[in-house]
Parts: structure tokens; C-alpha cells; sequence
């Protein structure tokens, strides 16, 4: 559980976030805040001791982190639980982990079964990390572009617009083109 623990700290530092990891009595948790959002993570050993313990253990650490989060302010309105297993869990227990994320009571709550690596984990946390991918664009010739997507102009009207003539100008050639 410590080695998923360890995982999600490094995603999440890599994301830009302020990370330490306290003491529960079941284990370890990591708790992260950035700018905006602060949160607590927490690893359980199975899918079924995830849903049967979520809900007290996410009290008992909101009760112990009392303070904090009343420091936070605003940030307490974009809280996050992040509720992790090993184990990947039935049919059943997945559709269950689904609605504990769509429980919005308190805090908002990613709920995930099956983490085994680093890449499960960054796919667990994504509604938390920023886009890690720029897109590429190349670039364009705008000209052309015009000219390819204004086909159904008369040509003058687009060559007068490129030209950057004037507005009075303009509407003399789409007159002239009725």
C-alpha cells in the first residue's frame, strides 16, 4: 500500500503540488494542495475494504484535518478524497466505486481499483493533474485559408478584404455581387 502511496506522491508533486504524507490509524496518508485544490489519498488493502471503510475513514481524517481546512477557505470548496486499491475489484465493486465519485457530499472523491503501476495512478489522478501534453499546430497560411473556406464569395470581395480595404469598399463589392 506504501509503494501506491509513494506513486501518487510523485504524480502529484510532478503536478505541481505541495505533498506530505501523516499517519492514519489503517496507514498512510498523503495529503496535497496546489493553488486551488487540496486533497487527502488514501490507499486501502482490497475493493471491498475501500467500500466498506470509505465513508469513516474520510470523517475521521476530515475530523483530524479540521484546522487546515478551515485555514484553506476557499480551497475547502475544492476538496478532493483520492481512494486507491491494488486490487482490482469485480463487476460489482467497480459500478460501486463509481458511485462513491459521484457522491459530491463534502468533498469530491476519485475512487479506483486495480492500481499497479505509475501510469495507473496518473490515469486515477487526471481530473487533478494539468494537461501534460501541448498540441503541436502547425502553422498556417492564413491567406490561403481564407481563401479556401470562402469559396462561395465573389473572388473581388475576398481580394479586397486581404487587401484590407475599407469597410465602404467592402459593401460596394457584395452590393455589386447581389
Amino acid at each position: 500500500m506504501t509503494d501506491i502511496i509513494e506513486m501518487t506522491k510523485q504524480q502529484l508533486v510532478e503536478g505541481g503540488y505541495s505533498v506530505r504524507v501523516t499517519d492514519d490509524r489503517d496507514g498512510p496518508v498523503l495529503l496535497f494542495e496546489n493553488d486551488s485544490v487540496l486533497g487527502f489519498a488514501v490507499c486501502f488493502p482490497d475493493a471491498e475494504n475501500l467500500l466498506e471503510q470509505w465513508q469513516l475513514t474520510s470523517q475521521r481524517i476530515l475530523k483530524s484535518e479540521q484546522f487546515a481546512l478551515r485555514r484553506a477557505e476557499r480551497k475547502a470548496w475544492n476538496a478532493y478524497f483520492v481512494f486507491l486499491t491494488r486490487s482490482p475489484g469485480d463487476y460489482g465493486e467497480n459500478i460501486m466505486l463509481g458511485g462513491i465519485e459521484e457522491d459530491l457530499v463534502g468533498t469530491r472523491k476519485i475512487a479506483r481499483a486495480g492500481i499497479n503501476d505509475a501510469e495507473d495512478v496518473c490515469a486515477a489522478l487526471l481530473p487533478l493533474l494539468t494537461i501534460r501534453n501541448e498540441p503541436r499546430l502547425d502553422a498556417v497560411d492564413m491567406r490561403a485559408e481564407i481563401r479556401l473556406r470562402t469559396t462561395e464569395l465573389p473572388r473581388e470581395l475576398v481580394d479586397g478584404f486581404l487587401s484590407g480595404a475599407s469597410e465602404s469598399s467592402l459593401m460596394q463589392l457584395l452590393e455589386k455581387g447581389q
